[in-house]
């Protein structure tokens, strides 16, 4: 499949599009300390750090490494959060999302992912999608449990120089290539 900026995931209540120079203030704004405590992310704040978050992600769409999404609301076109494909190679991809705090416990992440497995059988012939998720965030544990996914791999890696993230690797198998 040839990435690019005018791919668009619709599901039922939501717009899936590629990331854009658009949406910095609001990834900026909602790309908290609170939002990543089980990622492997510190937010700084700091907007220029966004910026480049957002060039990167476009960059490596071009070269079709990874294809990085906002989320938006189909009805206000509201921002939610981010999602995304990525380490794309001929095996597998590794799939992620973040949504924003007064967005979340309302079945989105599900809706995302499932939207996302869908594209991807669609669009990618591989061995196995990746679904990385700190064993404390429970609520996301669910999502690919829920999805068929099985437990792969167990590790812990630093987040920063005081928090270990305890990472529980999901994936999802297909007996033929897809």
């Amino acid at each position: 499949m040839k990435l690019n900026s005018d791919i668009r995931i619709i599901t039922k209540r939501l717009i899936l599009q590629p990331i854009s120079e658009k949406y910095i203030d609001e990834i900026n704004k909602n790309f908290t300390k609170e939002i990543t405590t089980y990622m492997p992310y510190d937010p700084t704040g700091n907007r220029e750090d966004t910026i480049n978050f957002v060039s990167n992600s476009i960059e490596n769409l071009n070269m079709q490494k990874e294809i990085v999404f906002v989320v938006l609301d189909s009805i206000t076109r509201n921002f939610i959060g981010c999602c995304g494909i990525h380490n794309i190679n001929s095996k597998s991809v590794e799939i992620g999302l973040w949504i924003k705090k007064e967005s979340q416990s309302n079945g989105l992440g599900t809706e995302i992912v499932t939207n996302l497995v869908d594209f991807i059988e669609q669009n990618f012939s591989i061995n196995h999608i990746i679904y990385p998720v700190d064993e404390q965030n429970i609520r996301s544990r669910k999502i690919p449990e829920k999805l068929g996914f099985e437990k792969f791999a167990y590790y812990t890696k630093p987040k920063n120089n005081t928090t270990i993230l305890h990472t529980i690797e999901y994936r999802k198998y297909y007996n033929e290539v897809i």
